[in-house]
């Protein structure tokens, strides 16, 4: 499948089947997003996949209720989680730009689009949720001091069909400043 097949595909996927997915896909979906670009190469993006159903039920359970098929249903739970205090600044801890931290979240987001590209060339279906309770998933999955968490992804194999839904057009997004 070529690159543009493969944006075309990609979707917001809430439903799932319950199969399991393969640990190997998921190493390999990593090594993908890996080679996203980062603030000075500082790869701070970290994925800790949830495998454990019990796990995965509690951290669902105390997300908001628009959140919480998806995360019963999909049979990997994938949070994303930044180290603090490296993109965007300098090396004595002082802010680089006037974006301050907000780097570490594009550098996130840079490394999630791959994630979710790499999901997709491999037939797993995904959604990012950007709603959770932090504190059950830093206690669930013992998150170190120095990282936070950015979002969850459900990983799984879709259990439904979605639509390309309606996109702006290039007039609207593009700003020709000739």
């Amino acid at each position: 499948m070529d690159f543009n097949e493969l944006v075309l595909k990609r979707r917001s996927i809430r439903k799932f089947k319950n199969q399991a997915v393969d640990l190997k896909d998921i190493e390999e979906i990593v090594k993908v997003a890996s080679l996203s670009p980062s603030w000075k190469n500082s790869q701070v993006t970290r994925y800790y996949a949830i495998l454990n159903k019990d796990k995965r039920k509690k951290i669902a359970l105390s997300m908001p209720e628009f959140n919480q098929q998806a995360c019963l249903e999909a049979p990997c739970l994938v949070v994303v989680s930044c180290i603090t205090r490296r993109s965007g600044f300098n090396r004595d801890g002082s802010y680089a730009t006037s974006k301050k931290d907000g780097w570490q979240m594009y550098d996130a987001g840079l490394s999630n689009m791959l994630f979710t590209l790499e999901a997709t060339r491999r037939n797993l279906s995904t959604v990012i949720m950007g709603y959770y309770d932090e504190k059950t998933i830093i206690e669930e999955i013992d998150l170190p001091e120095n990282q936070e968490v950015i979002c969850v992804i459900a990983l799984g194999y879709a259990n439904e069909d979605v639509e390309m839904p309606k996109r702006k057009k290039c007039e609207e997004l593009l700003v020709k400043i000739l």
